[in-house]
């Protein structure tokens, strides 16, 4: 059992790779983009490394999405939370 329920956080990712995908950025360029390797985009997207709150701030940014946008409807998804 985890310390938190991972729905909410495996609804952020995959908001996250579909906001990558819509504005057309490679898991390569979004990469290039943040100053890592494609293979940390890939893990990250795959739930092998989890992101921190800084870090999700950057690759939201670097996609060109509003990150705070994308966790408001995360939680909206998830339903209510404890």
């Amino acid at each position: 059992m985890t310390s938190f329920d991972r729905t909410l956080y495996q609804r952020l990712i995959e908001l996250l790779v579909e906001a990558r995908r819509k504005a057309d950025v490679t898991q390569l360029e979004l990469g290039r983009r943040i100053g890592q390797r494609q293979t940390v985009i890939s893990k990250i997207e795959t739930e092998e490394r989890r992101l921190d709150a800084a870090e999700f701030l950057l690759v939201s940014r670097a996609i060109g999405v509003d990150p705070y946008e994308l966790m408001r409807r995360a939680e909206t998804d998830c339903g209510s939370l404890p």
